[in-house]
């Protein structure tokens, strides 16, 4: 922490032209003040960010705050991010059942900040019409090792880049790992390039696929699965025209009320886009569909909706990052201003996350949104103790004390 927000910060501040001489407002402070201000209150005005860059080591105005928002405090803001990035937390994991029978279980997925149409120079959006459109806009691809709580890459790119162009998607497996992907990084040629570096793959059904059973005979399941008995269904399937991948396919039935919900969703997502809701995804709404690589012997059928499940750890993730950073809310029109705040924030989330691994991540009850109002409270108090070592001990040790206390409580009627 002191050799990035503090070494670094006034490194890239000479570099950037942010700082001019050596008595006024330092890269550090700004930074500091900014990330703790905003980590510690997610609503905070331009006085509070005043106070708060006055608490990291140097006083100054709102009126002088303010001015400071230029291109140079932009690059320094982004500058910093992309150090913050470079610095890999890992948490020394423990036996969690089924997690523990990989190497490591990696989610990969990305969440979009639609920024004002004036930074569409900056960041491209990928434009649109109605509800979806966006001139201007920002994709943040995760690679996070849940395991040991690792963000093994966090990547920025405009809102119109493909999942599957990223660094977050592309970058090379560990074999014996697995890896839970949503339906947009869904491409045959990518499940088997992970097989062939002996890892493993889970990903939900993406209608349309090509799929044909053991002796070549095309599968449609909209009237295949409704013939099939019982719960659970798992068989063996090749998926493609050409390619014909051999993996396990797992359904599951859904009660009722659960498909009443997705019908709602598909046909909200036809109106939104002008279509006319897929009578295919309607029929298959009845049906939860997993495809894996991963032998029945390392995972059972229930198992792969268990892990399957995991999925929806990277949202929550996202979910802490908007609401409870406000990652994609701001208050001004400037658009320095947004930037830098936009940076601040992200390299805020990054830094929460260390705090995490380090506190609370080898604790498998462990609650994130119970240790983000902890972290909140503490994060005036980092902040000016920064420039000491003993001070800024004491503060994490306080830090961590009190993150290895939340934790979601036991439930035998509803358990976690």
């Amino acid at each position: 922490m002191q050799y990035v927000l503090r070494n670094k910060a006034n490194q890239h501040g000479w570099e950037t032209g942010f700082m001019k001489r050596e008595r006024i407002l330092t890269g550090s402070s700004f930074v500091v003040g900014l990330v703790s201000a905003w980590q510690g209150d997610p609503s905070v005005s331009l006085a509070g960010m005043s106070q708060a860059i006055a608490n990291a080591g140097t006083p100054i105005s709102r009126q002088g705050l303010n001015e400071r928002f230029t291109k140079e405090a932009v690059d320094l803001m982004k500058a910093m991010l992309d150090e913050g990035l470079q610095v890999m937390v890992k948490g020394i994991p423990k036996e969690q059942g089924r997690i523990s029978r990989f190497t490591e279980v990696v989610l990969t997925d990305s969440t979009i900040i639609t920024l004002p149409n004036e930074l569409r120079d900056v960041w491209q959006g990928s434009g649109g019409y109605g509800d979806n459109a966006s001139l201007a806009a920002l994709k943040i691809s995760i690679r996070w090792n849940i395991t040991a709580g690792q963000l093994q890459v966090v990547e920025l790119s405009d809102g119109i880049q493909h999942d599957r162009n990223t660094d977050a998607h592309q970058n090379k497996v560990e074999a014996g790992s697995l890896h839970i992907r949503d339906l947009g990084y869904f491409k045959l040629d990518d499940f088997e390039k992970i097989g062939l570096q002996g890892a493993y793959w889970l990903t939900r059904y993406k209608i349309g696929t090509h799929l044909v059973d053991a002796e070549g005979q095309i599968i449609e399941l909209s009237t295949w699965l409704p013939q099939h008995e019982g719960h659970y269904l798992d068989t063996l399937v090749f998926l493609g025209q050409q390619k014909r991948l051999a993996c396990r396919l797992v359904a599951e039935r859904v009660p009722q009320e659960v498909v009443q919900q997705r019908h709602e969703r598909i046909r909200e997502t036809a109106r939104q886009n002008q279509t006319t809701p897929s009578q295919r995804a309607l029929e298959l709404a009845h049906w939860t569909i997993y495809l894996t690589n991963v032998s029945e012997s390392q995972l059972t059928a229930k198992d792969v909706f268990i892990m399957g499940r995991y999925r929806w750890q990277i949202e929550l993730l996202f979910k802490l990052w908007k609401s409870d950073l406000r990652l994609d809310e701001w208050n001004t029109r400037n658009p320095y201003r947004i930037l830098c705040e936009l940076y601040a924030k992200l390299l805020a989330a990054i830094i929460t996350q260390w705090f995490l691994i380090i506190g609370c991540w080898h604790n498998p009850r462990r609650s994130l949104s119970q240790a983000m109002p902890t972290i909140h409270g503490l994060a005036w108090q980092w902040a000016n103790s920064l420039n000491s070592l003993f001070l800024l001990k004491h503060t994490l040790r306080a830090l961590l004390r009190s993150l290895s206390r939340c934790q979601m409580d036991k439930s035998s009627s509803r358990p976690k």
